[in-house]
């Protein structure tokens, strides 16, 4: 996935693009410092997990800029979700994330909320890429209490 990104960098650079080029270059000095960190290359799950946090941190943004009356800074936060967005994975809707609770439900025979931790461990590492663990949150309590 870096290489990826990488090379879509290069391209939008000989387009000549210098806004975009700025943007994904701040996203992969996210990516270089994780892997910098942690002192090893890092697999595209991690990068995902990166672009992730770099997309929440975004859409705060764009909802503080909004708030504020700052539509230019908003723009500016709303074309590098645009941008993040590419590289990520498209997430399971809502009813395939409940379905895909169930059966881990059903499969660990987990039955209390006290097992949440072990359903949601199972799910994120399965699934972790493509789902929002703040919805599965949501839905293993509301289906461990029923």
């Amino acid at each position: 996935m870096k290489a990826k990104i990488q090379k879509d960098l290069v391209q939008l650079m000989k387009s000549g693009e210098k806004n975009k080029v700025e943007k994904m270059r701040f996203i992969l000095s996210f990516i270089i410092q994780e892997e910098k960190d942690k002192n090893k290359e890092l697999t595209n799950s991690e990068i995902i997990q990166i672009l992730k946090k770099a997309l929440k941190r975004n859409q705060e943004s764009f909802e503080q800029f909004t708030k504020a009356g700052r539509e230019d800074l908003a723009l500016k936060e709303s074309e590098e979700i645009d941008i993040i967005q590419n590289y990520l994975p498209e997430e399971m809707s809502e009813e395939d994330v409940i379905n895909l609770i169930k059966e881990t439900i059903t499969s660990s025979g987990a039955s209390s909320i006290k097992e949440m931790g072990k359903v949601i461990g199972l799910i994120k590492k399965n699934h972790g890429d493509n789902v929002d663990m703040a919805v599965v949150s949501k839905h293993v309590k509301n289906l461990l209490n029923s």
